[in-house]
């Protein structure tokens, strides 16, 4: 079988996936959530990753927090581990109410989620012994 590029993962306290990643050259933390159709950036960090808007806001659903204002970027650059990249349109969306809930259990901010669009897309195995995703 021929070597796969991978990126390392880890668990938070809150016991999600987590994993390192670079969007248009940025530093981004970002939870790996396979429940989750699309992967998305908080909206609050447009600007810091540089991410242009593609398309009209639209609602979303999420749970828990029922619709949500979203809106689509462009492609931009994602880079994940050592060796991989690929071009990323993300959906813009409030996480506040993610990241508050994960700031009273102890655990850090996300910058974004990675969801089955791309998982699907890059044909991801995620090794839960080994804390790797590869693509």
């Amino acid at each position: 079988m021929k070597s796969r590029p991978f990126t390392r993962l880890k668990f938070s306290k809150t016991k999600h996936l987590l994993c390192k990643g670079r969007i248009n050259g940025k530093t981004a933390t970002l939870l790996l959530d396979t429940g989750a159709s699309n992967s998305c950036i908080h909206t609050g960090l447009q600007d810091h990753f540089d991410l242009k808007i593609k398309g009209d806001p639209f609602n979303a659903a999420g749970a828990g927090e029922g619709k949500m204002k979203a809106v689509m970027t462009s492609k931009c650059a994602l880079r994940l581990g050592r060796n991989f990249a690929s071009q990323q349109a993300f959906v813009l969306l409030d996480l506040s109410h993610v990241n508050a809930t994960l700031e009273t259990q102890g655990a850090k901010a996300i910058d974004g989620i990675i969801g089955a669009d791309f998982l699907k897309k890059h044909k991801a195995l995620i090794d839960y012994a080994q804390y790797k995703m590869y693509l």
